[in-house]
């Protein structure tokens, strides 16, 4: 990924005036903080909403004519060409906003994680068609794609935690990056219809940088039960354990379904076989999933808004715009309890601050919580930006030596690949492919040129 935002950054650029008028923004604040959650999408019978102005014959997916799921509101669409899917339900991760002391500048957002993905020339194309603008929409001289206006595909392509963004993918590219897919609810508030405000929601596909995932996981910990979902009944029977959620990930393989998810495409049968951004997508949306994702945002930004006492637009309109809600303001409490019980009794990373995980402030009255973790190590909490800032000097040694323990454990943990030139194994996230034929594994661009006289003879491009 290339260049690279400030650290405290508010707005990427691309936010439309009423997501910044709800205060949504594209990038994750700094010290943004989070919580792994298991979410179980239940079964259900859902509607499949299709994109009209997304023509078949534009694009080279085999899918293309399920374009886009998230526009029920949509100018042309005709329930003649929505379909109904009966989903059979799945476990999903979700990373939950935690909150802290410090007051959030922007609107907090509840991340989807969708899994790991390729990004090709024809997905760019084919996103690009999908999350066209009003304007782009003129120029492809086909119809808006829903009521709101949205950020394009350029917000697909900015990592929503580093800021950088992601290289336009070509044909001539000698190997394709890999990323992180997460679901990323927006809002946006627009006065429609006179003086009435109106709330648009859509959910919006993020390619993520493989390290700032890592990072963003770090020191996540999740308590899982082994077994289909549809066993829920014996629940509190099953047993239990605690494990990374990093390991959690990994196990369920490059489309993130923790349990019951839908059966992989033919053409990428095993779990670990990387899909590409529109396949993953289309798994999603196709199984039903993606629609129930967007029930369960609708019913949680329902409760938000009647928690709040109204204020706005009702809650059709909300739901309607593009079929999401953000999934943020009731998620606080259930996110909050479990690191707070993980940190209780820890004090404040600067030796001088006093204060405790889980005590009361003497000065506020309220229950100290550690939600500032070091950048660099991401092992120690303080409880606020100042004391972070007071204790770098003397915190430094051990984050040095914490970091090197961090690249030595994920070194180990990661997947080693033998490269076909070199025979030097190396982890699978730093390893190249054919971008041909997909089989061929190099080390490094000058191992692939050294093999191509060789390997040209029986490369076949993948279909």
């Amino acid at each position: 990924m290339t260049g690279q935002q400030g650290a405290t950054t508010l707005w990427s650029g691309l936010e439309t005036r009423g997501m910044k008028e709800a205060k949504c923004s594209l990038l994750l604040q700094e010290d943004a903080a989070f919580e792994p959650k298991i979410k179980a999408l239940p079964k259900q019978r859902v509607l499949v909403y299709q994109d009209k102005g997304f023509h078949p014959n534009s694009a080279s997916s085999n899918h293309n004519s399920a374009a886009n799921g998230s526009n029920p509101n949509g100018a042309n669409n005709s329930n003649e060409d929505n379909f109904y899917v009966d989903f059979k339900g799945c476990t999903i991760l979700q990373l939950e906003p935690s909150f802290g002391p410090t007051p959030q500048r922007t609107m907090p957002v509840t991340l989807t994680v969708g899994g790991r993905c390729i990004f090709t020339p024809e997905n760019y194309h084919d996103f690009r068609v999908m999350m066209r603008t009003k304007e782009q929409s003129r120029e492809m001289d086909i119809a808006p794609n829903g009521n709101f206006d949205w950020p394009d595909v350029q917000s697909m392509l900015l990592c929503p935690l580093c800021g950088s963004k992601a290289p336009i993918p070509q044909e001539r590219d000698e190997y394709e990056l890999e990323y992180w897919m997460l679901f990323y609810p927006l809002l946006q508030i627009t006065v429609m219809k006179g003086s009435q405000m109106t709330l648009g929601t859509r959910t919006v596909c993020r390619l993520t940088c493989l390290e700032c995932m890592e990072n963003l996981l770090e020191g996540m910990v999740l308590t899982v039960q082994p077994g289909s979902s549809a066993t829920n009944s014996t629940k509190n029977t099953r047993l239990s354990f605690t494990l990374p959620a990093s390991n959690v990930l990994a196990e369920a393989g490059s489309a993130s379904f923790l349990e019951d998810g839908p059966p992989r495409p033919e053409t990428h049968p095993h779990v670990d076989d990387i899909l590409d951004a529109w396949t993953l997508y289309n798994l999603w949306e196709h199984s039903g999933a993606w629609e129930a994702l967007q029930n369960d945002y609708r019913i949680v930004l329902s409760r938000s808004m009647q928690g709040d006492g109204g204020g706005g637009a009702g809650d059709e309109d909300a739901a309607a715009a593009a079929g999401e809600g953000d999934g943020q303001a009731a998620s606080s409490s259930s996110a909050q309890q479990p690191r707070l019980r993980e940190k209780l009794g820890k004090a404040c990373g600067n030796q001088k601050c006093k204060k405790i995980q889980g005590k009361k402030d003497r000065t506020s009255g309220e229950i100290i919580r550690l939600t500032v973790r070091c950048k660099e190590c991401f092992s120690e909490f303080y409880c606020s930006k100042n004391c972070r800032e007071k204790a770098r000097e003397k915190h430094k040694p051990d984050c040095l030596a914490k970091q090197q323990e961090r690249r030595e454990r994920r070194e180990k943990k990661a997947k080693r690949v033998q490269c076909d030139t070199c025979g030097q194994k190396l982890p699978y996230t730093q390893m190249k492919k054919c971008s041909r034929c997909r089989q061929a594994t190099y080390c490094s661009v000058e191992c692939q040129r050294a093999a191509w006289a060789d390997h040209k003879a029986h490369c076949v491009k993948r279909g």
